[in-house]
């Protein structure tokens, strides 16, 4: 639809936003699913109808004006409404069905998220789940995901946190990278072995490496996925700390001190507010919270057992 030459619309907000967050036409485009060039051409309508350069070309990439700043302040408060009203009728729906944004981390996605959603759909067809997966907590208020499976309890304003269960951690290594290395001491650190760790340990993971001192070792391989995180201390790169229920399947893996009980870290459910009258939401909430109550011991414990 044809607007007038002074008239502009949500749309345009969004092309600015984006620009002027990523610093670049091409950021901004693989963001908003577009070419650069669509983008390019949008915010200069944008400035032809506002009547001012809202973005100028630096060496390292777009930087807002002046007044692009002023500009921003706004454009991010109708960003903000926007995302409220969308939120308020998402939570309002009566039907379970259409798309759920979720996400969760490879493991727990792998282990309990995914079997816990192909059996939700036997009896709710009509739902489809965009999972997520990865380390990386994306942004509940800005709908990025609808709900999100977390390791450690998040704060924000606006969050609801329901505590699905415990998942137990332990250190673990392949025998031959043990004989060659020897088994460390309780308690004694970690001085002198490779470590396999994430490329920045989440907060919620702390106390890592089952609180011993790491120094004196050495990082071997950083990487945010644990099934690969297992795969290279199978292949005797390194210690690992991975959830037990990960590492004790594994038959090329053994925990490095098997006496010793699990680190436990909690898990989390977390939506908005907004959301808690969907249908959809409620049901797909449902399913994974009896999914992690029925793996309660394996989750806690891993394949060395416990007690209920």
């Amino acid at each position: 639809m044809n607007r007038a030459p002074g008239t502009w619309q949500w749309d345009d907000v969004r092309f600015f936003l984006a620009v002027a967050r990523a610093g670049s036409l091409s950021g901004a485009a693989r963001v908003l699913g577009v070419g650069h060039v669509t983008v390019g051409r949008r915010i200069t309508l944008l400035e032809r109808r506002l009547g001012v350069t809202l973005l100028h070309r630096t060496p390292d990439g777009f930087a807002t004006t002046a007044a692009g700043d002023a500009v921003l302040r706004q454009c991010a408060a109708m960003e903000n409404a926007a995302l409220d009203l969308e939120r308020v009728a998402a939570g309002r729906d009566s039907l379970a069905a259409g798309s759920i944004r979720l996400t969760a981390t490879e493991a727990l996605a792998h282990r309990v998220i995914a079997p816990a959603i192909a059996e939700l759909r036997k009896s709710h067809p009509d739902l489809c789940v965009d999972l997520a997966i990865g380390v990386r907590s994306l942004d509940i208020a800005r709908r990025e995901a609808d709900l999100a499976v977390r390791v450690g309890r998040p704060s924000g304003s606006g969050l609801v946190c329901r505590k699905l269960g415990e998942v137990g951690y332990s250190l673990y290594a392949s025998p031959g990278y043990l004989a060659e290395y020897r088994m460390p001491q309780r308690g004694k650190g970690l001085a002198g072995h490779h470590l396999i760790t994430f490329t920045g340990a989440p907060a919620a993971t702390s106390p890592f490496f089952m609180d011993e001192s790491l120094d004196g070792a050495r990082i071997a391989l950083r990487c945010d996925n644990p099934l690969i995180q297992l795969q290279a201390a199978a292949v005797g790169i390194g210690i690992a700390e991975l959830a037990c229920f990960l590492g004790d399947d594994c038959a090329d893996l053994v925990r490095v001190w098997p006496d010793q009980l699990p680190a436990l870290r909690s898990v989390w459910l977390v939506m908005h507010e907004d959301f808690r009258r969907s249908a959809r939401i409620r049901v797909v909430s449902s399913a994974i919270a009896d999914a992690f109550r029925r793996q309660r011991k394996i989750l806690q414990h891993g394949g060395h057992g416990g007690t209920k």
